[in-house]
């Protein structure tokens, strides 16, 4: 049994063959929601960095290596290194105890960043993670074997099983892959090997690590919000997990780790999935990413329409052939407070009482409610309409504005967007959850600072409302994310929500 079978099977799963996908890996015992699945560091993670203001200045790190969160005004660097920047002192740390130890000076991050402006900025994330992916291989094809950490061992190993699918690029693609590579053949950043053997001309071999890396890496995000906060390459978890538009299961990175969770009760011999593509674009945008950058389609239950989750993803994929472009009934004017419709209320009712009291029949509930709303309603371009007024609307608030039309707009705004999740997405995904905080902080502000609150608003607008809300972000979160996690500048999904109980309880 090599290293990789051992972690599998400590893991309580088990991979097996199947004739149309290739492996698939199941589940050997029960789970529960919210338990972990796997828990390994990925092969080579970075975190979204500031880019230069011109071509002349090198990036500089924006988050903290190891929790990919925001840094603080002043914070500590590695003193050997100077590149690892980290937002607190216990970060810097975990972070030399866990991997940094080793991977301190494997690359030159200076002349790395001096090579990525040769690059267009879309580029510059694949010429870091190459020269970071040959940087670990390297270092586990040089080092003594008990020198290396077994995670690290089992990361390369799954790296060299991964498909590249280097035959199914399109050239334009590969063209812009061999302009990166020459670019890694030129940067002199280390020593780099991407292939077993390491009997390899760099730039092809490179060509191919990214091929392979660009269809198996993984986007991280905020533990408080749901914004991007990095890229990761994790050969193992891309090896063993095929996609599904409904996952049951997905993942977190928490402190240098990528977590798989269980999104619902897995039983013995349930294939476990998670997903490559974001489930609320339309049927047929996501089958087009999927061909083109994991070359397959998919036909999970939710691209299956004789399902009660394919048939709301039919009606939601049909309101955007309806309405390919902006629906023009969509309210735009924020010094007037638009009206909910009734379908979004309908929606987020049964779902709050699905995740706190008795389950029941959400998904036939949710199919009955989108059956009788019209198409321009549910369309993909009316999510985004929603989405950039609640963004928008966000901003200004976060700028000082106390205006109480646009306060509303930022409400109505955001139960719309929550409405959209809760169709899109399974029950206890994170993105729902941090919808839920999001919506709650918004409509107790509501409650706290406009002295008036419209007649048509008062059953949305209230204690009971926000209650229900918090108490569902903090339910989802437990199962999808990591609600303890915090830093001096970032308070815990935890702390947030106790703040609105107490705040609710004093008032």
């Amino acid at each position: 049994m090599n290293l990789i079978e051992r972690l599998v099977k400590s893991s309580g799963l088990c991979v097996v063959d199947d004739a149309i996908k290739g492996k698939r890996t199941v589940a050997e015992r029960e789970f529960k929601r919210g338990d972990v699945l796997l828990s390994i560091p990925p092969l080579y993670s970075f975190p979204l960095s500031k880019e230069p203001a011109d071509s002349q200045h090198q990036t500089e790190s924006a988050r903290c290596a190891l929790c990919f969160l925001p840094l603080p005004l002043r914070y500590p660097r590695c003193s050997q290194c100077r590149q690892a920047a980290y937002c607190s002192t216990r970060c810097l740390s975990k972070h030399w105890t866990q991997r940094h130890y080793f991977e301190c000076g494997l690359t030159d991050q200076q002349q790395i960043d001096k090579a990525a402006m040769k690059l267009k900025p879309e580029y510059r994330a694949y010429l870091h993670m190459a020269i970071g992916i040959g940087a670990m291989l390297q270092y586990v094809a040089s080092t003594v074997p008990a020198k290396v950490p077994e995670w690290l061992h089992v990361q390369a190993s799954a790296w060299n099983q991964l498909v590249s699918h280097r035959q199914d690029h399109s050239q334009l693609l590969l063209k812009q892959y061999g302009e990166i590579s020459r670019v890694i053949a030129d940067a002199n950043a280390g020593s780099l090997r991407f292939t077993s053997n390491g009997e390899e001309d760099l730039e092809d071999a490179a060509i191919t690590a990214l091929c392979r890396s660009g269809c198996n890496n993984f986007a991280t995000y905020d533990m408080h919000r749901p914004q991007m906060s990095g890229y990761m390459c994790s050969p193992l978890v891309s090896l063993l997990f095929n996609h599904s538009c409904l996952p049951n299961a997905t993942f977190v990175f928490s402190n240098g780790m990528q977590v798989v969770r269980a999104l619902e009760d897995i039983g013995q011999g349930d294939e476990i999935m998670l997903t490559y593509t974001d489930s609320l674009l339309p049927h047929s945008e996501r089958q087009k990413r999927l061909a083109e950058v994991y070359f397959f389609s998919c036909s999970c239950k939710k691209c299956t329409h004789s399902t009660t989750r394919g048939r709301i993803d039919e009606l939601m994929s049909r309101a955007l052939e309806v309405s390919g472009h902006m629906p023009k009934l969509l309210p735009t004017d924020y010094a007037r407070p638009p009206a909910i419709d009734p379908w979004v209320v309908q929606l987020i009712q049964p779902f709050t009482s699905f995740i706190l009291e008795t389950p029941n029949e959400l998904e036939q509930k949710m199919l009955e409610v989108i059956s009788t709303t019209d198409a321009c309603d549910m369309s993909f371009a009316a999510y985004q309409h929603w989405l950039e007024c609640q963004d928008e609307c966000l901003d200004h608030l976060s700028r000082g504005s106390t205006d109480a039309n646009m306060m509303m707009w930022a409400c109505i705004s955001s139960l719309y967007v929550l409405a959209f999740y809760i169709l899109a997405y399974p029950p206890y995904y994170s993105l729902i959850g941090f919808q839920c905080l999001e919506t709650a902080k918004l409509l107790w502000n509501s409650l706290v600072t406009i002295t008036s609150i419209p007649a048509n608003f008062q059953t949305i607008v209230c204690k009971a409302q926000i209650v229900r809300l918090a108490q569902c972000a903090l339910t989802i979160l437990k199962v999808s994310a990591d609600p303890a996690i915090s830093t001096p500048s970032n308070p815990s999904i935890n702390s947030q929500i106790e703040l609105l109980y107490n705040q609710q309880n004093t008032s």
